[in-house]
């Protein structure tokens, strides 16, 4: 299992490793409940333990792989491939492969749907949850799966007549994924507010905020939700879903390598770290911070609409 890491405004980073509790002097905090309810806060409890937190393995691209295709968090991908094979029969070869890669791409749209079906949305949702409850939704994903982006030309393997075809949709875009979840995720409250203190002084000093979940256990999802120590909702990201992927910009990405974010001059100057504390939810996508990040952070939901208009919302995570 590799360590999680997720960027935020200003980017924001967050790292997480195949671990459910964390070590920090010798405490941890657990979340009680098994669900979030964002309309109550999570109760955690602080609990001894002395077993040292593990340790992650050798960084790499966040990556999930399953049987029918691909997730590629770092690359804000879904991909999948598909086979044809040439008729014998035949005589024409120009359209023997022609309808061989026909049939190619038809499998692979299959396996696309099968596979955009298991990323998860939040911490208690998949994508064929929303596709259950929503026919729009249903609808939409369906369409942007028969419109997926060929990966390259179609692959022939001249000695056993097969055509392979790879095809991707992207994860956070308008056209992808999350431009077909909007409907059921709504929109955005006007940004009425003026810019708070807090979230002027954020800007002025630091390049981005890292949330570094490596010894949490963080799994990546297109959503995540932050909560305080108190287990109440910090930030709500699905809130903001129709921003991600606007204007060319992808707000959600992931990596695996927290050094790979700061090396990059617009990020290594100034990063504010952010150690989670726990994360919570049924898939371990969500994040408990500490007592003192709480409240360093309680202006976070205010200032996200400045930081995303700067062009500085980021989310990158480190599995």
């Amino acid at each position: 299992m590799r360590s999680l890491l997720i960027l935020l405004p200003a980017v924001l980073v967050i790292a997480g490793c195949g671990s459910t509790t964390a070590t920090t002097t010798g405490q941890i905090i657990t979340a009680v409940a098994e669900t979030v309810q964002t309309s109550a806060p999570v109760q955690i409890e602080t609990l001894d333990f002395s077993t040292p937190a593990p340790q992650c393995a050798i960084p790499g691209d966040v990556e999930e792989t399953v049987a029918s295709g691909e997730i590629d968090w770092s690359g804000n991908t879904v991909r999948a491939t598909g086979t044809g094979v040439l008729d014998p029969n035949n005589s024409n070869i120009a359209q023997a492969r022609l309808m061989a890669e026909r049939a190619a791409v038809v499998v692979a749209q299959r396996n696309l749907l099968e596979t955009v079906q298991g990323v998860r949305v939040d911490s208690e949702t998949r994508v064929e949850n929303f596709m259950t409850d929503y026919d729009v939704i249903y609808t939409r994903v369906e369409g942007i799966v028969k419109n997926a982006r060929q990966i390259g030309p179609a692959r022939y393997d001249s000695l056993t007549g097969i055509i392979e075809v790879e095809l991707e949709i992207e994860i956070h875009s308008p056209q992808g994924l999350s431009g077909a979840l909007t409907a059921a995720l709504g929109t955005p409250e006007a940004l009425e507010a003026p810019m708070s203190a807090q979230t002027r002084d954020f800007l002025e000093q630091y390049s981005s905020i890292v949330f570094d979940g490596s010894l949490a256990g963080l799994q990546p999802s297109m959503y995540p939700k932050i909560y305080d120590a108190n287990g109440n909702l910090l930030l709500d990201t699905s809130e903001y879903a129709a921003y991600m992927g606007s204007a060319g910009q992808t707000a959600m990405q992931f990596i695996s390598d927290l050094d790979q974010i700061l090396s990059q001059p617009a990020f290594s100057q100034s990063p504010l770290v952010v150690n989670v504390r726990q994360v919570t939810g049924q898939f371990g996508t969500d994040i408990v911070l500490g007592q003192q990040e709480s409240d360093s952070l309680g202006w976070l939901k205010a200032g996200l609409p400045f930081l995303m208009s700067a062009g500085k919302f980021l989310m990158n995570v480190v599995l």
